[in-house]
């Protein structure tokens, strides 16, 4: 059986794990990142935890990365999480260390990957991915592959104008006025439940809390945020026309409390002959070290 190294690199922590061809984790480890000490730093310890994997069956290395990746060049653009490294050539240099080739994609590709060939979207030949938690971002898949577009920006929908009359909080200002992330991520609605209702309200858990309680006002500002995921959903809809919607991220935890209501907006924004498209909730645990093991099996087939 060929085998796959997957490598989820955040700013805080790395995981990496050897992953069979099947999605099932044989070996893993977790261990700090150093994201904030340079990419020299980070690329020794990577190769470290790497040099304790048994690499004879392995045919490649995956590495999703917190940030825009240009799939071409095998190189990241930005990245906000892990500062240093816009540029940096870790696909090039791993794989002079371990003679395996390596493939670097987005961290919210990377999941929606292994959610379209592991988890919820199993079985539909294009699924798009929609990670909702601190900030929003998307992965559009098509039989298996991410469609990563120029510069790797293809699937991401932070900017994508849903409610150009909402308030642009000072922390949104690199995007688009009423933009889907500063509207309806989980930040976001911290940030209108601090403003309309209080302390007690200024982040996702404590809104999701207060409307499990019955706060008609927690109620309301879950329905507007349902209401504008909706519409980013109907815009992508028109635009890429998926088999099936699939949202993962922390706030996906509370989906009993929105889901439905996406679904009603939807139905009422999207083309008939896309009413029907099903909108999952994820079903993977790890999303993100599976689906950068499945980064190199995508890419060599």
């Amino acid at each position: 059986m060929n085998y796959y190294i997957g490598i989820d690199l955040g700013g805080t922590n790395v995981r990496v794990a050897k992953v069979d061809e099947e999605g099932k984790i044989v070996k893993d480890i977790i261990a700090p990142s150093h994201g904030k000490e340079g990419p020299q730093k980070i690329e020794a310890n990577i190769l470290d935890l790497v040099d304790d994997f048994d690499l004879h069956d392995v045919r490649s290395i995956g590495l999703a990365i917190p940030g825009p990746v240009d799939g071409e060049k095998n190189v990241i653009t930005m990245a906000t999480n892990i500062p240093g490294c816009e540029g940096y050539p870790f696909a090039d240099n791993i794989q002079k260390v371990t003679g395996i080739p390596v493939f670097l994609d987005n961290d919210a590709n990377a999941a929606g990957l292994a959610e379209a060939v592991l988890g919820s979207g199993k079985g539909y030949n294009v699924v798009y991915f929609l990670t909702h938690s601190t900030g929003i971002g998307g992965a559009l898949v098509i039989d298996g592959h991410v469609v990563s577009g120029h510069k790797g920006y293809a699937g991401e929908v932070a900017n994508v104008i849903v409610d150009p009359e909402a308030k642009l909080y000072p922390i949104y200002s690199h995007l688009n006025k009423g933009g889907v992330e500063t509207v309806a991520s989980g930040t976001a609605i911290g940030l209108i439940g601090g403003d309309t209702i209080g302390p007690e309200a200024n982040s996702s858990r404590k809104i999701f809390a207060l409307a499990a309680e019955g706060d008609e006002r927690a109620i309301a500002i879950l329905d507007r945020m349902s209401l504008n995921l909706a519409r980013c959903l109907a815009a992508i809809s028109a635009i890429c026309a998926p088999d099936c919607f699939v949202i993962g991220g922390g706030c996906s935890h509370s989906s009993h409390m929105y889901f439905d209501k996406v679904r009603e907006y939807f139905k009422t924004m999207a083309h008939e002959g896309m009413r029907d498209v099903p909108i999952l909730k994820a079903l993977l645990d790890e999303p993100g070290v599976l689906g950068a093991a499945m980064i190199g099996k995508s890419r060599l087939g």
